[in-house]
């Protein structure tokens, strides 16, 4: 009885000692998530605007900018930035499944692309999001859409923040 007793007293104090998260929970991790199933990479190939994002607090922006480039592998090269620092960073994301590419240790999921491929947002099972655009802005329209697209995906869009301009 005392082992038990032992046992559930540091099963308890265990708990405490947790690390506890740094900053709010954007997506309910037991919520599913897809990706998109066909999304074509030669049109998903250029030169995206960070929009909106899931914004740590206290960064300039997440990735401000990205371009992805089609492989004939079906990879994607990716470009991200310039950012805060200034430096744009970039790697190769392997395709894995229908939408979604291994990337630097993650996974990126293209959750959502418009039609005319103008607009598309990007999400990772581990939490971040992004909302893209070929240029700086979200029309109205689009906007309600990316916020039903990231709420189907366990997203709380309340804590959704435009991408600053330096």
């Amino acid at each position: 009885m005392r082992g038990l007793i032992a046992a559930l007293s540091l099963a308890l104090l265990s708990g405490c000692m947790a690390p506890q998260a740094s900053g709010p929970v954007t997506r309910d991790a037991g919520a599913s998530m897809s990706s998109i199933a066909a999304l074509d990479p030669v049109r998903f190939s250029g030169r995206w605007y960070e929009v909106a994002a899931f914004v740590p607090e206290g960064k300039s922006c997440v990735i401000g900018a990205v371009t992805f480039t089609a492989q004939k592998s079906g990879d994607l090269m990716v470009t991200e930035g310039p950012c805060a620092d200034g430096r744009p960073t970039s790697g190769l994301a392997r395709k894995v499944g229908p939408g979604r590419y291994a990337f630097k240790g993650d996974e990126i999921w293209v959750l959502w692309v418009d039609a005319e491929y103008h607009t598309a947002v990007i999400g990772y099972p581990s939490g971040p999001a992004h909302v893209l655009s070929r240029d700086l802005s979200l029309p109205p329209d689009r906007k309600l859409a990316v916020e039903g697209i990231l709420e189907w995906n366990g997203y709380d869009v309340g804590l959704l923040r435009p991408a600053r301009r330096r």
